[in-house]
């Protein structure tokens, strides 16, 4: 058989199983998951489960300042490990971290804005905000919290008593 007519013949093969090896359609997921993903981060945050609570976040993750002109603080998973009871219950002064007592007063049924969906992209165009949280979609991680907005007064004595390490 002629080189050509192989290649010929291996390309009609090959032309005839792209069907079967095709991307599956993009779809946008179902909103109740990010409803259930809310709900999780937040019975896991009220129990005080620092491993379970780290689940919902994409690290390193940014803690924002409630207004322009201060500094975000990134946090590396060991940091926010290491440092969890400081950064989301007590801060080291002792006071409660205004980020928990916010979600002590949540009902966990909170409202979350129509998301738009680029389906050429396969993407959400924006992050979705639920409270004071910032919630991404990846097709294979699902929901997380890529950065939050954090108390001005909880931000700087995280940044002094470094925290953020």
């Amino acid at each position: 058989m002629k080189q050509s007519s192989l290649l010929v013949l291996c390309g009609v093969a090959l032309a005839a199983s792209l069907p079967a090896l095709a991307a599956q359609p993009c779809t946008p997921p179902d909103p109740a998951i990010l409803q259930a993903t809310w709900q999780g981060f937040r019975t896991a945050m009220l129990q005080g489960q620092p491993e379970q609570v780290a689940r919902y976040y994409q690290f390193p993750v940014t803690l924002l300042p409630p207004m322009d002109g201060t500094a975000p603080l990134k946090i590396s998973r060991a940091a926010f490990l290491k440092n969890y009871g400081e950064l989301f219950q007590q801060n080291p002064a002792g006071e409660e971290v205004s980020m928990l007592t916010d979600m002590k007063k949540s009902t966990g049924k909170e409202y979350i804005r129509q998301m738009r969906f680029d389906d050429s992209k396969c993407a959400y165009v924006s992050s979705t905000r639920i409270e004071d949280y910032n919630f991404v979609y990846d097709k294979k991680t699902g929901w997380k919290i890529e950065s939050l907005f954090y108390g001005s007064n909880d931000l700087e004595l995280a940044k002094s008593s470094g925290l953020d390490r």
